[in-house]
């Protein structure tokens, strides 16, 4: 994992940083800690809405997980309730995905969870 220099000044940026790989490596335990229970994932590349956490853990254990060599993390910003993560992920065939998330949590608040996350992957 690649990480640029300064993510961490602001304890949210760590929470994206951690959120991010739970969801790339099926962490569920991170995911329970992080997400609310009404969370809302949309990977707009497919056209497709996860609603709640439970669905969001289902989808996750019944796909297969990609094994990943790298996954190299450009930026990550946050302001008050919102956040995103540019990233490039390098699987294990060769196949880079470069991808944006954005991130919307329950307010702005240290301990809020993760409400949204809209998934822009290339």
């Amino acid at each position: 994992m690649i990480i640029p220099k300064g993510c961490d000044n602001a304890p949210r940026k760590q929470i994206v940083i951690d959120f991010t790989v739970a969801i790339l490596k099926h962490l569920i335990e991170i995911i329970k800690e992080y997400a609310d229970e009404s969370i809302i994932l949309y990977q707009l590349k497919g056209n497709k809405k996860i609603e709640g956490q439970c669905s969001l853990i289902t989808t996750l254990q019944d796909k297969n997980k990609s094994i990943i060599d790298c996954l190299e993390i450009h930026q990550v910003m946050t302001h008050r309730k919102y956040a995103s993560i540019n990233d490039v992920i390098s699987l294990s065939n060769g196949t880079k995905i470069d991808f944006c998330d954005v991130y919307m949590f329950r307010n702005a608040a240290k301990s809020a969870k993760v409400k949204e996350i809209r998934s822009y992957r290339i």
